[in-house]
């Protein structure tokens, strides 16, 4: 057999692994872009009902979405907020982590001054 027979035939066989390959990543990619967003998404829609399911649950995936020191400390922050009932501080507290996440999420035109006038409109 010629040389390039025996590429054509290993390219043939080869060309539908790649390609599921490369679209299950680019699934997998999209899939873990999509949960992140809805995270935020949950952050800012109740962020004015702190004890909802939805905002707990957006606060607690935040560790698995996100691999960031200054969002788990405003995380950790947060829930001592909570636990000692300092309605003032936790409520700046959503703020800077929903500005967090904004910025790991590359949305850099949201400043800090929208969320808040956001969280004051919803009150």
């Amino acid at each position: 057999m010629d040389i390039q027979v025996i590429i054509n035939i290993i390219a043939i066989l080869l060309s539908p692994i790649i390609a599921i390959g490369i679209g299950e990543l680019l699934r997998k990619r999209s899939f873990k872009k999509d949960k992140r967003l809805a995270v935020l998404y949950n952050l800012m829609a109740y962020r004015d009902k702190v004890e909802s399911d939805e905002f707990l649950s957006a606060l607690n995936s935040l560790k698995l979405f996100y691999r960031d020191e200054s969002l788990y400390s405003l995380t950790f922050e947060l829930r001592k907020s909570f636990q000692i009932e300092d309605l003032g501080r936790s409520n700046v507290l959503i703020v800077k982590i929903i500005k967090r996440i904004c910025e790991l999420e590359k949305f850099n035109h949201i400043s800090v001054e929208d969320i808040d006038n956001l969280f004051s409109k919803k009150r």
